[in-house]
């Protein structure tokens, strides 16, 4: 057997393995808490899914969320080297300020925002409580 640290290749193997993990992860990860929005606030939030996987397939992944809370809205999209989160500071449907975010940050506020939203109920808070433990 060849020692990884010695053989490049292997290496290299090893890394997109994990890579290729994370990614399976992360994606699990936004189709739950696209699931989870869905049930909790179904008139607040708008997930857009495509298939993957050819014609026939049933498989679909999460193309984009987007969640409007009072003053701020929340867009998660899919981008080619995973995904694109930002938070919007919005007045009166306008966008004044646009801050990026990396996924974790973005689904603590929405969670945080969810919370001060004075229409969301408890049971919604809780289930989104839920994602982040």
């Amino acid at each position: 057997m060849s020692d990884p640290a010695s053989d490049p290749g292997l290496e290299l193997d090893l890394a997109a393995a994990e890579l290729r993990a994370d990614s399976l992860d992360l994606d699990a990860l936004v189709a739950a808490l696209a699931a989870r929005l869905e049930d909790a606030l179904p008139h607040f939030v708008i997930v857009k899914r495509s298939r993957v996987g050819g014609f026939r397939s049933k498989e679909t992944e999460v193309r984009t969320i987007t969640l409007n809370l009072g003053d701020a809205r929340f867009e998660l999209e899919r981008t080619v080297g995973g995904f694109a989160c930002t938070r919007h500071a919005v007045v009166r449907g306008i966008t004044l300020r646009r801050e990026e975010q990396p996924l974790d940050a973005w689904v603590d506020d929405v969670v945080a925002a969810v919370a001060q939203t004075a229409g969301v109920g408890e049971q919604a808070r809780i289930a989104l409580e839920g994602l982040v433990r």
